[in-house]
């Protein structure tokens, strides 16, 4: 116990240190340092980047195994996750309306940086002639009469040629490699091993934020929201998902790609119509919730409900978190899918790795901030105020004057008497400090019509002796809200249009959102144990992979996963982003002879 709680204690004041706030301005000003140089590149993503997409510069001759949809699909997969639902709620309810604008923000410099890292990461490559040699079942008839090896090395027999459908290892691990690391070791420069040692660190905390982040986390969420909206046993959801991750994750990235390309875009549309449902109701009040984004982003936001009440640094400091680690731009990850895109032009898989950002968080995260902020949930009004307190029986008086948006909504999630949160503390930026208790008895009322009820108890009897102790703190008068955060604020968000709509959408959106982040990150934690152990690693890792599923849904959340995986996130930015930096001189070169041959008509469609 002693031991598990000396570690939570060390990763989250390793977290704490990493992601503070000079890594969120050093992420921010790399992005406004490209964005500029590149002559705001953003504009290019969105026009040049979209005709990428579409296949029109798609030749099947290029080196690569996959196509620059199925590139960005792959990576998207990975991105837009639980940080999309869970994320924008924990920005809004602590950084208030304010921190949207700030996502914005990164969101567009974000686009700017990704374009950047995608771009090294093709640029810096290597090209195996054989396919994913962890997939058996896809290797080809004459893939023994051809290379085995990787560009540079001696083939086995004279006949082998280079071929577009080979494997490709890329990422920032190889960027440093072979743009640093080699070319400084020719010339007899010890700073060569600064940069193996960065590029080792990367490919480190890649493969152990796979198992993290990347895997378990993702898996607990699954199970969990479906035993908790569907019955579903988590030893039967456990085993589904192993088997289905296994059955992706076994075709390599060619199969990754295939799948990603399908599912990025079911999960979006299918998480973008339930949002516009939202928003369409509310649509005449777009402007005024736009307006209220804008504007709190440079003043102070005013306590009201659950919420409570914040500054312009505040808001500031909670959108730059939740928007890094929503798109990823600058973590690198994103630049390992990317690298596999077939395509012999780095910069024009740069911008299409550029539209992420802006689908994660321009699109995708505004429509669940505009949900929030639209139906109240932000700052809900409280259940009530504590009445009374006598040993374990909490009595709390009923708020009946509830914004008549949340009405209906209040009564449906009251009568299944659920755990309800007295307020402790509530210091403006941080999450309350909260005693979740269940509700015990209807004193004044009934049930069955929550109209009528003016008192209920909280029976505290049933607490852990920890949180029994934290009783003592609790006095007459403080506030009693609904027991909502992340995910479930905006599960209760989709409630207040349609009761038992918010099950449906959020539970959609959490498995397929988890499931597709699952099998894009063993592809990232793949190439990061193929560069540490060699190809034969990988068959190895994957097992493990499927393994690791299996266990984070069957076993109760520890916050230590997820501060771990926080760690080593914030590791592969640090790795990574002074290496971005040191090759912006060869990336603004290759850029701007790109778009000049682009520009002259030299470079035109293949379709």
């Amino acid at each position: 116990m002693l031991a598990e709680i000396s570690l939570s204690g060390l990763t989250k004041a390793f977290v704490d240190t990493v992601w503070s706030t000079p890594l969120f301005l050093l992420l921010l000003g790399c992005g406004l340092i490209y964005t500029v140089r590149t002559k705001f590149i953003q504009w290019r993503v969105l026009t040049h980047g979209l005709d990428c997409v579409r296949g029109k510069y798609d030749d099947p001759s290029d080196p690569g195994a996959i196509s620059h949809f199925q590139a960005l699909c792959a990576a998207l997969s990975a991105t837009v996750g639980l940080g999309n639902i869970a994320g924008v709620a924990v920005a809004i309810s602590l950084g208030g309306p304010g921190a949207v604008f700030w996502m914005w923000v990164v969101g567009l410099f974000g686009m700017a940086l990704k374009f950047a890292e995608c771009s090294l990461a093709v640029m810096y490559r290597q090209v195996r002639d054989v396919p994913d040699p962890s997939a058996p079942a896809l290797i080809e008839a004459d893939a023994e009469s051809r290379t085995l090896e990787y560009k540079g090395e001696r083939p086995p027999n004279a006949d082998a040629k280079e071929r577009a459908r080979g494997e490709v290892r890329g990422g920032p691990m190889w960027y440093m490699q072979l743009a640093l690391v080699e070319p400084l070791k020719a010339r007899g420069n010890g700073f060569w091993i600064v940069f193996k040692i960065l590029a080792v660190l990367f490919a480190i905390s890649t493969m152990l934020n796979s198992f993290g982040g990347g895997n378990m986390f993702q898996g607990w969420n699954v199970s969990n929201v479906l035993k908790s909206n569907f019955d579903v046993p988590v030893f039967l959801s456990a085993t589904v998902v192993s088997i289905l991750v296994a059955m992706v994750i076994i075709g390599g990235i060619k199969r990754i790609g295939q799948v990603a390309s399908k599912l990025v875009p079911i999960m979006c549309v299918v998480y973008v119509l339930g949002a516009s449902y939202i928003i369409l109701a509310h649509v005449t009040e777009i402007p005024r919730y736009l307006s209220l984004i804008v504007t709190s982003a440079f003043r102070t936001t005013d306590a009201s409900g659950s919420f409570v009440g914040v500054g312009m640094w505040v808001a500031f400091t909670w959108g730059l978190k939740r928007a890094c680690f929503s798109n990823e731009a600058g973590e690198g990850s994103a630049a390992i899918a990317h690298a596999a895109a077939k395509t012999n032009e780095p910069i024009r898989e740069g911008v299409v790795a550029g539209m992420g950002p802006m689908i994660d968080t321009l699109i995708i995260c505004t429509m669940s901030a505009l949900v929030l902020l639209m139906t109240g949930i932000w700052n809900r009004p409280e259940v009530g105020t504590v009445a009374s307190v006598n040993g374990d029986r909490i009595e709390v008086a009923i708020n009946h004057e509830i914004d008549g948006r949340l009405e209906s909504a209040y009564s449906a999630e009251l009568c299944k008497k659920p755990n309800l949160a007295v307020h402790l503390s509530r210091d403006a930026g941080e999450a309350p400090k909260e005693l979740s208790i269940p509700i015990g008895s209807i004193e004044n009322g009934d049930d069955a019509n929550w109209d009528t009820v003016t008192m209920l108890v909280l029976d505290a009897s049933t607490l852990a002796d920890e949180e029994r102790a934290e009783l003592k703190a609790v006095t007459v008068g403080m506030p009693v809200h609904l027991a909502l955060d992340g995910a479930e604020m905006m599960r209760f968000a989709f409630d207040t249009k349609a009761y038992g709509l918010g099950k449906w959408i959020i539970s959609i959106g959490v498995c397929l959102f988890a499931f597709s982040t699952m099998v894009s990150w063993s592809y990232y934690g793949e190439k990061g144990a193929e560069y540490l152990f060699g190809p034969g690693a990988i068959l190895p890792y994957k097992f493990i992979f499927v393994v690791f599923v299996f266990l984070g849904m069957v076993l109760e959340k520890f916050q230590v996963v997820y501060d771990f995986s926080d760690c080593t996130t914030g590791m592969m930015v640090l790795c990574n982003l002074p290496v971005v930096l040191i090759l912006m001189p060869k990336l603004l070169a290759a850029s701007k002879d790109y778009f000049k041959r682009l520009d002259e008509g030299i470079i035109k469609p293949h379709h």
